[in-house]
């Protein structure tokens, strides 16, 4: 068993840097010698929805350019336009096109995993109505994105952006109802430490089944600026034998105007931790 992680196993991710350029964060990884993105697929950085999504020859040529891979394409939904548990027939089809164009996008840019959410449902409408579309939706998902060689991966979320998948228990249940096995898990160490349950745990339920982990100290807060425990999850991960990506999922205006630093100082952190 290894004692460190590996770097190439961070990734930068272009959250934080939604108020730049997306030629800025590319500076600003290879300037902070990582090897590794993650990419946050939303305005301004990338365009995409239900009927069509941006060109990607261009920002792969960039990307790669600068020796760097994408580990990860998260597509935005939950709170936004499109999200995974939709209700009306005629959106629904629009959201399934546009998590569609997700996959076909992560096949052109060679990025092996796409990230979602459960979406949500209508709080004043049956809960389980709900869960059932979102597995319904998750599990087609996961047979597009079989055919295109790229894995779904979902993450839980705080109470306040869902009514469905939010616990290790609610993460379980789902997996068990998509019953795909294309479909993986992504560890939100913000969403674990915020419903005060253990890395340890979510490892001892899926194993290797975790693919990726949007990796922040607290919620969306770069590494030192929280209170999570930092030693323990990454003893857990090395324990565990851990090989998936830890995407700095950093977000908050406190960032915005320096995100680079940011970044910056979470790696400073987590060196004692890779190799």
């Amino acid at each position: 068993m290894a004692n460190k992680l590996s770097r190439g196993q961070i990734a930068g991710m272009n959250l934080i840097y939604k108020w730049h350029s997306f030629e800025y964060f590319l500076d600003s990884m290879e300037e902070l010698g990582l090897s590794a993105i993650s990419i946050w697929g939303g305005p301004p950085h990338f365009d995409c929805d239900y009927l069509s999504y941006q060109d990607c020859v261009k920002l792969r040529r960039d990307v790669e350019g600068r020796g760097l891979s994408i580990l990860c394409f998260l597509v935005t939904g939950s709170n936004y336009r499109y999200q995974i548990a939709e209700e009306e027939p005629e959106q629904r089809e629009h959201m399934f096109q546009y998590f569609k164009n997700g996959i076909l996008a992560c096949e052109e840019l060679g990025v092996p995993c796409m990230t979602i959410s459960s979406g949500w449902g209508y709080w004043n409408h049956d809960r389980e109505e709900a869960f059932k579309r979102a597995a319904d939706m998750i599990r087609r998902l996961c047979e597009e994105g079989q055919a295109h060689g790229v894995t779904v991966a979902m993450e839980s979320l705080k109470s306040c952006e869902t009514n469905l998948v939010v616990t290790l228990e609610d993460t379980i249940r789902m997996e068990r109802e998509v019953n795909h096995p294309g479909f993986r898990i992504l560890g939100d160490t913000g969403a674990i430490a915020y419903n005060k349950e253990r890395l340890e745990d979510w490892f001892a339920a899926f194993g290797d089944k975790i693919c990726t982990m949007h990796f922040v100290d607290g919620m969306h807060l770069t590494w030192g600026d929280g209170k999570s425990p930092l030693d323990d999850m990454m003893m857990t991960m090395i324990r565990h034998n851990y090989k998936g990506c830890l995407s700095l999922e950093t977000s908050g205006s406190r960032y915005f105007t320096n995100p680079r630093e940011a970044d910056r100082k979470a790696l400073k952190i987590l060196e004692p931790f890779v190799e």
